[in-house]
């Protein structure tokens, strides 16, 4: 999933539980806010709430925690009483760093502090259990027709996958960084976009000289029509099996087209975001 569409689907899931929160709140005559016994709210099943996957809770005015539906109770890894937890029901917060992160500095207790929306924090909940969900907080404040702050609903986006594709591609860029041999990607239109130590020693390029050119200059007059071909292939989606071809290995002494000098065979394979050689 991309971050982009993270970003969208957390924001349609925010404005709905922010328009069920406002239904689900109660103030009693000594201000305090509190969830509505379970059942309809405006004709609208209060279950429909907890029904919904993304992780979402409520405060009142003082950081109580009035109300949280089973997707949160997920992600924290239990289940923290209604009226006594504060801020967050989470067993312990840290920060994406590792450092801890008390419930009363968090962004739901900033947002209760500040009267105002919280957006662009991350933070990290571990469970009684010592596992550990990075996740991205939306607290917003509710206030009454008064304008006076009655608490406060939080989304909460487990960020999980996200952190894992990150780490793996910080992984994978790594081992292409470290890499004794020449490897190399480039995008649909035959442009180099990653070309890693081992291809400079093997054709000779930095990465500054090659990357953002044609693919081509290091591909013989007579094989240039075979690369068109694959880059078509790609493009369409299909499969394309390893080939070997001569390639330019000399050193120039500035970027250009050199004759070809038969060099040791070497395998290309593609994806269908590019191709890396």
């Amino acid at each position: 999933m991309g971050y982009s569409h993270l970003r969208s689907t957390a924001a349609n899931e925010w404005s709905s539980a922010l328009r069920l929160g406002e239904q689900l709140n109660t103030t009693e005559p000594n201000g305090k806010v509190r969830p509505n016994a379970l059942g309809a709210v405006d004709g609208l099943p209060v279950e429909a709430i907890g029904a919904l996957p993304a992780a979402i809770y409520m405060t009142d005015s003082e950081g109580r925690l009035t109300f949280y539906n089973e997707a949160a109770a997920e992600l924290w890894g239990c289940h923290p009483e209604l009226g006594e937890s504060k801020f967050c029901g989470s067993w312990k917060l840290y920060w994406p760093d590792g450092t801890p992160l008390p419930h009363d500095e968090c962004p739901m207790a900033m947002t209760l502090r500040q009267k105002r929306p919280i957006r662009g924090m991350e933070a990290v909940a571990e469970r009684p259990d010592g596992t550990r969900v990075p996740f991205i907080p939306y607290p917003t404040p509710l206030f009454d027709a008064n304008g006076k702050l009655t608490g406060a609903v939080n989304l909460l986006v487990d960020i999980t996958d996200r952190r894992q594709a990150e780490n793996e591609k910080q992984r994978l860029a790594a081992i292409v960084t470290s890499s004794e041999d020449a490897i190399v990607s480039e995008d649909l239109n035959g442009l180099v976009t990653t070309w890693n130590p081992g291809a400079e020693r093997v054709f000779g390029y930095s990465a500054e000289e090659m990357i953002g050119k044609s693919i081509t200059l290091l591909i013989p007059a007579h094989l240039l029509q075979e690369e068109t071909i694959i880059l078509e292939q790609i493009a369409r989606g299909e499969p394309v099996g390893p080939r070997t071809a001569p390639v330019p290995c000399t050193r120039p002494s500035r970027l250009r087209v050199l004759p070809a000098r038969r060099a040791e065979p070497r395998s290309r394979s593609r994806s269908d975001r590019g191709a890396a050689v």
